[in-house]
């Protein structure tokens, strides 16, 4: 007998050594140890150095047991990547609950242009086509485009959902404004909440124009929320304020755009949790 058949032959030993016979186990015709749940064979024989060998195998239910563990963990280190992902990708907390199992019907235009649009974002995203909510404070903007950026985020696309003066602090911040800039272009979506809000001072204007030339060369949607009214937008007094909103008015060009919210704030009922946190 050759060294490999004894190697092969200590291994069958020590399957045998580590069987455990559980409940319900039973030798079978063939003189082989069967599982006492799936009835199938937890032995077996095999040929080594022309010797017929019994050895342990692993039964039906065994098999899927480990299969199951091993889809579980597979799920599990996929939710961990996501989570991980989300974080990076909105970093409000708060924003990461608003998800369209958290929806109380509070918004059924928002939720439905953000269905509709998340369903379609594939051919949007190729189109380069963003999408816009516009309308009175608490109507479900931010709501309804939170609700994009985590499905997205679910579906592994790379999201970016930020409020515009954390956006302008860090792109006018010189150490941190060219990766600032480098995500801008990168993203799959960017999404700007409260878009329009923050104050009109020369610097403020230079660098939101930059933040949305950038975006638009690089041929990726965009998504906005704003309180600013369609004239605002179509007809603004500041000349410098009429190049940026004529590039996003461009930009949010997607058949649903703009979706215009009016009506009672909800934001009081999220605050009171009548938005169901998952």
């Amino acid at each position: 007998m050759g060294a490999l058949d004894s190697i092969l032959l200590e291994l069958a030993k020590n399957s045998m050594n580590n069987l455990v016979v559980a409940e319900g186990d039973h030798v079978g015709e063939d003189g082989l140890l069967y599982c006492g749940k799936c009835n199938t064979p937890r032995q077996k024989r095999i040929e080594i150095g022309g010797q017929s060998v019994v050895v342990g195998c692993i039964c039906r239910c065994e098999v899927e047991k480990r299969e199951r563990e091993e889809a579980a963990k597979k799920e599990e280190q996929q939710r961990q990547i996501i989570e991980y992902r989300r974080e990076k990708c909105i970093s409000d907390p708060a924003y990461r609950r608003l998800n369209f199992a958290a929806d109380n019907g509070s918004c059924p235009k928002a939720v439905e242009a953000a269905r509709w649009y998340s369903e379609n974002f594939g051919q949007l995203k190729a189109e380069n086509k963003g999408l816009m909510f516009m309308g009175t404070v608490g109507t479900g903007k931010t709501f309804a485009s939170c609700c994009i950026a985590n499905e997205l985020i679910d579906r592994g696309y790379d999201v970016w959902l930020t409020t515009m003066l954390p956006l302008l602090r860090s792109a006018g911040n010189f150490s941190q404004c060219d990766s600032v800039f480098e995500r801008i272009q990168r993203v799959d979506l960017l999404v700007l909440d409260d878009f329009g809000t923050t104050k009109n001072s020369e610097r403020n204007m230079e660098l939101l124009f930059e933040i949305v030339d950038a975006r638009a060369r690089s041929g990726k949607p965009l998504i906005i929320t704003t309180n600013l009214i369609p004239a605002q937008l179509k007809d603004p007094a500041d000349l410098s304020l009429a190049r940026i909103y004529d590039r996003v008015i461009a930009m949010c060009s997607c058949e649903r755009s703009p979706v215009v919210l009016n009506g009672n704030s909800i934001r009081g009922q999220i605050a009171r949790g009548k938005h169901r946190a998952p």
